[in-house]
């Protein structure tokens, strides 16, 4: 009997213990990064809706080859070219990586909004996409539209992790804003970017480097430290990737 109640228990821990873990990992994207509080934010575009829908029709070998070949031509994006920028899950992209591709780039920015979205529907000019609208090739023509011969969609994810004091070693979890306690605090912030060829649809992807850094916050403080935590972030984050990308596909 003892051993079944001790069995019981060590369940039950495990049980709470899960419950913790998970709920303490939800994804915050830098689009959503104050505590939760963007009213616009309605999720992130995923790669589909970016890089390539399903074809209607099977896809066979020749499709396979045609693309391989079309793939091995170098992808380049010179100095001053033209291009339509994309943050995902933001109406517009954050001014401070606006003003790093802007260093090497003419920039025209749009919306990151998923295509069939309520926000979407309620704050783009365009008529909401239906299931079956080519959404990465709607983008393509929005950007040749606008003379923008590439595009650049990226994503992000602010992850939060507290040190131990004894081993040293930081736990990373994805950021949850305000959760922590009185402690120092580290942040990281990791990056995903795609470029786009307007006219053919090649694409290429990468991850820039990560940046973290630490900060004491505090109860009383902690919004404000996260805050100023998040901008320094995505101010190094955003001059090395563009830095990164011109020197990937600029010269």
């Amino acid at each position: 009997m003892k051993q079944w109640i001790t069995q019981q228990c060590r369940l039950l821990m495990l049980v709470v213990l899960g419950s913790l873990i998970i709920s303490g990992c939800s994804v915050r994207s830098i689009s959503n990064a104050d505590n939760g509080r963007n009213q616009f934010y309605a999720g992130e575009l995923s790669d589909q809706d970016v890089l390539g829908a399903m074809p209607k029709q099977g896809i066979s070998d020749a499709d396979i080859k045609t693309a391989l070949n079309n793939s091995r031509y170098t992808f380049r994006l010179p100095k001053d070219s033209s291009i339509l920028l994309i943050q995902s899950g933001a109406m517009t992209p954050d001014a401070e990586m606006q003003k790093a591709l802007k260093e090497y780039y003419s920039v025209a920015v749009f919306s990151g909004i998923p295509p069939n979205s309520q926000r979407y529907r309620g704050y783009s000019s365009q008529p909401a996409a239906e299931e079956t609208t080519d959404y990465p090739r709607l983008l393509r023509l929005t950007a040749a539209n606008g003379g923008q011969d590439k595009i650049i969609v990226y994503w992000g994810q602010l992850e939060s992790g507290s040190e131990n004091e004894v081993t040293k070693v930081v736990s990373w979890v994805p950021f949850v804003g305000g959760v922590l306690p009185d402690e120092t605090q580290h942040m990281r912030i990791v990056l995903r970017v795609a470029l786009i060829d307007v006219l053919s649809g090649r694409w290429v992807t990468f991850t820039p480097e990560v940046f973290e850094n630490s900060a004491v916050s505090g109860r009383y403080n902690r919004d404000s430290k996260d805050l100023k935590q998040i901008m320094e972030l995505k101010a190094q984050a955003y001059d090395a990737a563009a830095k990164e990308i011109f020197e990937r596909y600029g010269r």
